[in-house]
């Protein structure tokens, strides 16, 4: 297993049995960087972990998969929806799968605003430049929040949810899972949520309609179980930093991956996830003298 980063103190670099130096996906390098790696290595699978990735990888898809190599990446018109907040929001409600109520700005009518309001990037991730505020103090917000949307707030239990589609779109697996405590806009403490039949039958619906959109490989999903029922809050085309937990519970994606690859069919296994199995972090020293570049 390779991994790469362009941070070259970042600790899955000293975990993986070697580490790789590919330019980061904003320079022109990058393609170039990333083909041979894969050709000198004989990689077989590129697995990305971040959204910054996702955009590139996927419009460079036929070139990864010419010299071998295939993707856990979602489809272009995929990744592009889900990067866009107001976008997945419309297109999951345009299914007739519930989200919560956005705002675009300038708000056209400002008095349609709840008292409670959440903003957040229309493009963002780790829950960076969040806040949930009164509409009074709206303005003094937006100013902070770059290319800002605006929500309202959802009560309930927010949830995440671990799934896996093959690479051809369809669901494999999933794990529900609560998160009790985060950290940088990670989940650092979480539970396995208890088998439910409507919030199961929920899940599947919406990987059903994210495969119909082109969805493949990981996703995380973001949901809250609201009063009147599960509301779709985001979706992530990729693993989620808490992950760990779902593969406790069952979740053997990087095992089912690998069977892909391998053209072994992968049957889907809905529905069978460990429930009630918690899950605490810690922080891991790791040490060296040599940078690995």
């Amino acid at each position: 297993m390779f991994a790469s980063d362009v941070d070259p103190l970042a600790p899955a670099l000293f975990q993986a049995d070697d580490a790789l130096h590919i330019p980061a996906t904003a320079d022109p390098g990058y393609l170039a960087g990333l083909l041979d790696a894969v050709g000198r290595h004989a990689i077989r699978l590129i697995v990305p972990t971040i959204d910054t990735d996702l955009p590139v990888l996927a419009a460079n898809r036929a070139a990864i998969e010419a010299v071998g190599c295939r993707l856990a990446v979602s489809r272009v018109e995929f990744v592009a929806i889900t990067l866009d907040k107001r976008a997945a929001g419309d297109a999951f409600r345009d299914a007739g799968i519930a989200v919560p109520r956005s705002w675009s700005i300038p708000v056209e009518r400002p008095n349609e605003l709840p008292d409670r309001v959440f903003v957040k990037p229309r493009r963002g991730s780790a829950s960076l430049d969040t806040y949930e505020v009164d509409r009074g103090d709206l303005s003094g917000v937006l100013a902070r929040v770059p290319d800002p949307i605006v929500q309202e707030v959802l009560t309930g239990p927010e949830i995440t949810i671990d799934a896996l589609l093959d690479l051809h779109g369809r669901p494999i697996h999933y794990v529900p899972r609560r998160r009790i405590r985060t950290l940088g806009g990670e989940s650092i403490q979480g539970v396995t949520l208890a088998h439910d039949p409507s919030l199961e039958a929920w899940i599947e619906g919406v990987l059903d309609h994210c495969s119909i959109m082109g969805a493949a490989g990981p996703l995380t999903l973001q949901a809250f179980l609201t009063p009147s029922g599960p509301v779709l809050s985001e979706i992530n085309p990729r693993f989620g930093g808490g992950f760990p937990l779902a593969l406790a519970a069952g979740a053997s994606y990087p095992d089912w991956l690998l069977d892909m690859v391998d053209d072994i069919e992968v049957v889907p296994r809905l529905r069978a996830y460990e429930s009630g199995l918690y899950m605490t972090r810690y922080y891991v020293e790791q040490f060296t003298r040599t940078l690995r570049w």
